[in-house]
């Protein structure tokens, strides 16, 4: 009898140690001695009753096992503190566990599904009470077992492929079943048959709270199958919110996200609101196989357009632009699927929304294609180029003369950057600007045309000292804190008088932010710069300009300069304008002039000033230094 259980006590002690042995891989390095101490003590413990059972008693035995239950005495006593920190955060991580707002499942792979363990009760809420400890996940949830988007897969699928990788990982999908949303969830392998998974729905997070379409979020996630995207942009949507206030305008921003809302739904997409009153539609490829056959993008972009021009919300209605991609996107390599055809569909909105003639569909949308493809590659080029400090070394300045229209005397000249670019040929100024612009690189170049054309004013005055020079400026520098420093610096370090420099900017940059500009233009003048206003007549608000800022000299565009006497609409344009300028006092300065019956007509309107092919082409500094010289005048005879 004293045998039998002798045998079934030392059975116990080989037992023991084997269940704790796999604990060794997964304990940390401070408490591993301690386990395996406790383990070496029950096992001698067990060797030490078999060897009783077997009336084998070995007084070697008992001292070893005596040494190392004292070893692991002397590691527990050391290892106090240690373990009362362990047993603090087990509280912790129980209360952590039932406390936290997120769910959290502990799971074990069974066959071809997961068996709960145990949840907490964030778990519970956000599930709806449909799992308890013991069940198998996709037998109470069935959609785990079919594809999730974004990833094609079903969601066990991803869950087994994260224990077999052995790796943590993060997961964002739209669940639409039991409790249809979408979640994240981080999901951690404990080993190959435990799964421990964090989760919470983030719908809040990738919808935007005033229309509840989603947000730029959800660009972010795994987004591969969409093959049209519309990129819808308001026209003038700041003014309405200005002249009208934010609630009308959220009310129409409300309107058109039910209108792309009802788009996303018939065409299964998504509607997105990609900030202020930009939008996104995002849609699918057209089903082949499809009873009926789905309308091409620029189709549904017109009848987008359509619903939104008859939007009216308390009177006040709104007009879009739409840039339409689809396919694959072959420019913009750099980047991913989603967002290529994104900046497709950008770059074709910027172009819709250069034309801006009427509402009509074909001045409002404009579809991605092998020129806006082009036109992008070159765009690339150009920067490339530009970024680089040598071609400041290709750049060149023609000046092209204003000259007095009765006599044809040269007053002054308007500095015209030129680039000869050794690769790229002759770059037009119209074309490389807005690069710049873009890509900020504007500021360098508009310091470069500063400094080397106030140091040619510098010596014409010399020969002429009531002669005036301009430059053009792009109206992104009267945003710059920096520009008024930079440019007084440049004119002072010229030793120039400053009013015989004049600084040109168009009416239609002044008007897209009107009182940042004014301000700028205000610190010119305290500098006593000649301000002016070129291409007059092509912004948007035209003489209503004029009247909140004093500027020195306004050019007509040419466009209003008329061919004769019997253009009667011109002519009462222009007349118009001389007489606000007599009012006003302000020069002006009439663009284009080739013809001399042009120059007649202008002298009887009361203009003064010309500048145009009749006096003279955009010349180089040489040939205009000649001319201030011999002191004659052009275009007259």
């Amino acid at each position: 009898m004293e045998i039998a259980a002798n045998g079934a006590i030392a059975a116990a002690y080989f037992v023991i140690p084997l269940t704790l042995l796999p604990l060794l891989r997964t304990t940390k390095r401070d408490l591993w001695l301690n386990l395996l101490l406790l383990i070496l003590f029950i096992f001698s413990c067990g060797i030490g009753h078999t060897l009783s059972a077997l009336h084998m008693h070995s007084a070697l035995w008992h001292w070893v096992t005596a040494g190392i239950s004292w070893a692991a005495v002397a590691a527990l006593l050391s290892s106090q503190t240690r373990l009362r920190y362990l047993g603090e955060t087990f509280s912790l991580l129980e209360a952590t566990w039932d406390q936290a707002l997120t769910g959290k499942v502990l799971c074990e792979r069974t066959g071809d599904d997961l068996k709960v363990l145990k949840l907490n009760p964030a778990a519970a809420a956000i599930t709806k009470n449909l799992l308890r400890p013991g069940d198998r996940l996709c037998e109470k949830m069935p959609f785990h077992q079919q594809q999730v988007y974004p990833y094609e897969v079903p969601l066990i699928d991803l869950y087994f492929a994260a224990l077999d990788s052995g790796e943590p990982k993060r997961l964002e999908y739209q669940y639409k079943g039991e409790i249809s949303g979408w979640y994240m969830t981080l999901v951690t392998p404990l080993s190959p048959e435990l799964l421990y998974m964090t989760f919470t729905e983030v719908s809040g997070v990738i919808h935007d709270p005033l229309t509840g379409l989603y947000n730029r979020r959800v660009l972010e996630m795994e987004l591969g199958n969409w093959e049209v995207c519309l990129f819808i942009d308001l026209d003038r949507f700041k003014l309405i919110n200005d002249q009208r206030g934010h609630f009308l305008g959220d009310e129409l921003l409300k309107a058109i996200a039910e209108v792309l809302q009802d788009f996303a739904q018939r065409y299964s997409g998504v509607a997105v609101r990609n900030g202020g009153d930009e939008f996104l539609l995002l849609l699918p490829a057209s089903d082949a196989d499809a009873t009926e056959p789905c309308p091409t993008p620029a189709a549904i972009a017109e009848d987008v357009l359509n619903e939104i021009l008859a939007i009216e919300v308390e009177g006040a209605s709104i007009s879009a632009s739409i840039g339409v991609a689809s396919g694959t996107i072959d420019a913009f390599q750099e980047d991913v699927p989603i967002n290529r055809l994104q900046q497709a569909a950008e770059t074709a909105l910027r172009e819709a929304k250069r034309n801006r003639r009427s509402n009509l569909p074909q001045h409002r949308i404009q579809v991605w294609n092998s020129n806006l493809a082009r036109r992008r590659l070159r765009q690339i080029t150009l920067e490339a180029y530009l970024a680089q400090r040598s071609s400041e070394l290709e750049f060149w300045l023609a000046y092209q003369p204003i000259c007095q229209m009765e006599t044809g005397a040269i007053v002054g000249a308007e500095a015209l950057i030129r680039w000869d670019s050794a690769r790229l040929g002759r770059v037009s100024p119209s074309e490389f600007i807005p690069v710049a612009e873009a890509t900020g690189l504007v500021h360098r170049i508009s310091d470069w045309v500063l400094c080397h054309a106030l140091e040619q004013l510098a010596q014409w005055q010399e020969i002429s000292p009531q002669f005036n020079l301009s430059v053009n400026i792009s109206p992104l520098e009267l945003e710059d804190d920096d520009f008024l420093d930079r440019i007084l610096q440049r004119v002072s370090g010229a030793g120039i008088a400053s009013h015989h420099f004049g600084i040109e900017i168009t009416e239609r940059g002044i008007y897209s932010n009107l009182e940042r500009y004014l301000q700028s233009l205000q610190g010119m003048r305290d500098m006593s710069l000649r301000l002016k206003v070129d291409d007059f007549g092509m912004g948007q608000s035209g003489l209503a300009q004029l009247l909140q800022f004093r500027f020195d000299e306004v050019k007509v565009d040419r466009y209003f300069i008329p061919t004769n006497a019997q253009n009667l609409e011109k002519v009462a344009i222009c007349r118009a304008i001389a007489n606000l300028a007599d009012g006003i006092h302000f020069d002006l300065v009439a663009e284009g002039i080739e013809h001399a019956d042009q120059r007649r007509l202008m002298l009887e309107l009361n203009y003064n000033y010309g500048q145009g092919y009749l006096f003279s082409r955009p010349m180089t500094a040489q040939n205009l230094t000649t001319l201030l010289r011999e002191g004659r005048g052009l275009g007259v005879g």
